[in-house]
């Protein structure tokens, strides 16, 4: 049998933050179970660590219940915290992944992860993006990830909006789209707030999303002159990321994250 957790990452809270599936492999399995397991656990992630040949240095995937992902942060959070509190690791982590080798260490009770940072290019074609979410705002777009960023124009209030994923997911934006990111500027305890809808690969909205802040961080840190910030992803369930922008083009995404399920897959 193989050991699965399920963690709530990016909060300290239970029942909050992004919940992630951690599945903790001997080996590489058949390519047709990692979708498979990912569907029986129907999370928006589920992470699949692999053994690696040098102690400290695992391979780790993650799979939607549609599709593999380049990069996940909620579900490496998650995946790090189990190795940390549940296996008894120490030190620096190293994944190897399919965006390259990832550094990951405790900090206490919160993980740090260091991330490739994502720039942005100018969107031109707002009005696509306005009608989908029903504001006015401005638009880039990530090549690598193939995200739209909108910032939204008038500091609406973010849980207000409701897209027609249906519709989303068949607008024609003339580029590959994976993810549409809608922001704002923040107030009181945050410099920034954020949703994230990914309808293209299977998840309407994701509640915390820490590979999206491998663009937002980039992003508000040069809007407002800082290289220390704090976020708000602001989904039904809510969570909290603190942000370091790193030299390199890296970003340092930390976070909490607590365990609500222990057992066993059995297949």
């Amino acid at each position: 049998m193989t050991k699965i957790f399920q963690v709530d990452s990016f909060t300290g809270e239970a029942f909050r933050g992004n919940p992630a599936a951690v599945c903790l492999l001997e080996r590489e399995l058949d390519e047709r179970l990692y979708l498979e397991i990912s569907r029986e656990m129907n999370l928006s992630e589920t992470a699949f660590l692999i053994p690696g040949a040098t102690e400290g240095e695992s391979r780790l995937r993650w799979f939607t219940p549609e599709t593999e992902v380049r990069l996940c942060g909620h579900a490496t959070l998650a995946t790090a915290w189990i190795q940390y509190t549940e296996l008894g690791m120490s030190g620096e982590i190293i994944y190897n992944t399919l965006s390259g080798r990832l550094n990951v260490s405790r900090d206490g009770e919160r993980i740090e992860m260091n991330f490739p940072a994502e720039n942005l290019s100018k969107f031109d074609n707002d009005l696509i993006v306005k009608r989908a979410i029903g504001c006015d705002g401005s638009s880039y777009y990530a090549p690598l990830s193939k995200k739209i960023l909108f910032e939204l124009a008038h500091g609406e209030n973010l849980e207000d909006i409701s897209p027609d994923f249906s519709s989303l997911k068949r607008l024609d934006f003339g580029l590959e789209v994976k993810g549409l990111i809608v922001t704002r500027k923040g107030s009181h305890d945050y410099d920034f707030m954020s949703r994230y809808f990914a309808p293209w690969v299977g998840i309407n909205e994701d509640p915390v999303t820490g590979s999206a802040h491998t663009i937002l961080g980039p992003y508000w840190s040069r809007k407002l002159g800082k290289n220390s910030l704090k976020a708000y992803q602001a989904s039904r369930r809510g969570g909290e990321i603190n942000l370091r922008i790193l030299e390199n083009d890296r970003v340092c995404i930390i976070g909490k994250a607590v365990t609500v399920l222990r057992g066993y897959l059995s297949f």
